[in-house]
């Protein structure tokens, strides 16, 4: 590489006009930390735009139930189901029914009820029409709700999904909402009224667990 003070000399330039001549392969200085700077640039943006990328897919994976939830939730709740002291629950795809009796005739401990019922990828919305209920050494009392239409069709439940929220059960316009609080590949795990959870496993076993302690399981006899 020839000395540029040489160069210089040899071509009649003044300083402010000169170019370092480039050797072969050999980049112009100024145009070489333009396009490094151009290039750290460009990469900060491209690992700015990767990171927030990925900071919004886990928030998403982290709020988002997984897709299907709503069906499968419906498919291992729906049948009819029977606890050990004998009382029956049944779910259908859009209501279920409660038969509970207890005690004997001079102290009868009676529970019956129909709800709506609609399921939800974030839980599951009841809505009760029908209450029978008697507790032992009290008088029965009775509840209903007209939900028939004069077109021979039930009113139908209008849920909103912002009630859904997992760990909690929150109750609006007459509806409760129990919602989605653990899933897995065999059970998932309902938070429901006053801190209680259930969990419905996939093999027709259910079990409910009161926030005082202990469980209370239940077993599926016959699928729709």
């Amino acid at each position: 590489m020839r000395n540029p003070t040489i160069a210089l000399r040899k071509n009649g330039r003044s300083g402010s006009e000169w170019n370092p001549p480039k050797a072969d392969g050999m980049r112009n200085p100024t145009i070489a930390l333009h396009n490094d700077r151009l290039e750290r640039t460009s990469m900060k943006g491209s690992c700015l735009t990767a990171n927030i990328t990925v900071l919004l897919l886990l928030a998403v994976s982290c709020t988002a139930p997984p897709a299907g939830i709503q069906s499968k939730l419906a498919q291992w709740r729906n049948g009819v189901w029977m606890t050990e002291d004998g009382s029956y629950t049944i779910y259908t795809d859009s209501h279920y029914f409660v038969l509970v009796a207890g005690g004997d005739s001079s102290s009868a401990n009676i529970y019956c009820g129909a709800s709506q019922v609609q399921y939800h990828d974030k839980g599951m919305a009841r809505r009760q029409v029908l209450r029978v209920r008697q507790l032992p050494g009290n008088r029965l009392t009775f509840f209903k709700e007209s939900v028939f239409q004069s077109d021979h069709t039930e009113t139908p439940m209008e849920i909103d999904t912002t009630q859904f929220a997992p760990g909690t059960c929150n109750i609006k316009d007459g509806i409760i909402y129990d919602s989605i609080t653990e899933i897995a590949d065999s059970y998932i795990l309902l938070t429901t009224c006053n801190g209680d959870r259930e969990k419905i496993f996939s093999n027709g076993v259910a079990v409910y667990l009161p926030a005082g302690g202990g469980e209370h399981y239940s077993y599926r006899l016959e699928s729709f």
